[in-house]
């Protein structure tokens, strides 16, 4: 856990007490959470606690590289802790059972600077599939 944190110090963050309590949240988790799942976690220990500052916390520590956004199939927004030590580019692939998010560490799309006419400026890649864990438990029914 306190790789996040110097992580987040690094990046010209302070370590507020809620983004203390969301990395450790995360750090607990296995899988990932929506804002509204880590708003019901936190509200127990921050009375003034309000979903708006959840979302805004966890868009600074996505920012900071802490946690990774996941896109899934019921539209919310959701968030992973990002286990990756390093800064390089890389993306996630997520089980669509457990919820688990691992890096992808090499990308077909790094270095394109033109692509069907249009100039490329980023790019995100997601890949969602099931992990060996819920593979040999034999669980393979999308949630």
């Amino acid at each position: 856990m306190e790789h996040y944190i110097e992580k987040l110090k690094s990046k010209g963050f302070k370590l507020t007490p809620r983004r203390h309590a969301i990395i450790k949240l995360f750090f607990e988790c296995c899988g990932h959470m929506t804002p509204e799942d880590v708003f019901e976690k936190l509200k127990k220990n921050f009375t003034k606690c309000g979903v708006p500052g959840v979302y805004r916390n966890l868009e600074s520590l996505a920012e900071c590289g802490i946690l990774a956004r996941i896109q899934q199939f019921d539209r919310k927004r959701h968030y992973g802790l990002c286990h990756c030590g390093h800064d390089e580019h890389h993306h996630h692939i997520t089980c669509i059972k457990c919820g688990k998010v691992d890096e992808i560490k090499d990308c077909v799309f790094d270095g394109v600077k033109k692509m069907n006419g249009y100039k490329v400026v980023n790019h995100f890649i997601q890949i969602n599939g099931i992990c060996s864990s819920c593979l040999k438990n034999k669980i393979h029914t999308v949630k």
